[in-house]
């Protein structure tokens, strides 16, 4: 199932005519609980390392927005870009405004590396998923976390960095 697809229907069955807050109220306490068991520390690490280097990070993700920015807060990384919903008068779940998909993510990122001035050579993207190769091009640098199969194959075959 491609990305779009997959927040389709979780949208219509978990979110959709939902308050907001039922999703975000407990959303500290979530993280604190369970944020070290989702993290994989590989790539926790290499993002140390980059922040010690004063390198600029920002989070391309296709998980929504109430996720991504505590996490994205959590880990001090300098911007973030998420699947986005709108809501209605009542503050519910109403439709899907923007989802945060390879081609999207790689669109942005341009825009920002363009607003930076950081050229292709001083890029690194690091992805778990072959629905992101379009966001992998824009970079000189590329790096599979934890890669689904595809991107497994791909990275042996490209001779990408693989942790």
């Amino acid at each position: 199932m491609d990305i779009a697809n997959l927040h389709q229907v979780v949208f219509e069955k978990f979110l959709k005519n939902r308050k907001y807050s039922l999703f975000t109220k407990d959303i500290d306490h979530f993280l604190d609980k369970y944020l070290d068991k989702i993290f994989y520390m590989p790539a926790i690490l290499e993002l140390q390392k980059a922040m010690n280097d004063n390198h600029y990070i920002a989070i391309f993700s296709s998980s929504p927005t109430f996720l991504v920015e505590p996490i994205s807060k959590i880990l001090k990384v300098n911007e973030f870009r998420a699947t986005k919903y709108l809501f209605d008068k009542d503050d519910r779940f109403d439709k899907i405004e923007l989802i945060m998909d390879g081609e999207k993510k790689a669109k942005d990122a341009i825009i920002l590396m363009k607003r930076l001035g950081v050229e292709k050579e001083n890029v690194s993207v690091y992805s778990d998923s072959i629905q992101d190769i379009e966001l992998f091009e824009v970079a000189h640098k590329k790096i599979a976390v934890s890669p689904c199969s595809k991107l497994y194959k791909l990275s042996k075959k490209r001779n990408w960095q693989i942790i």
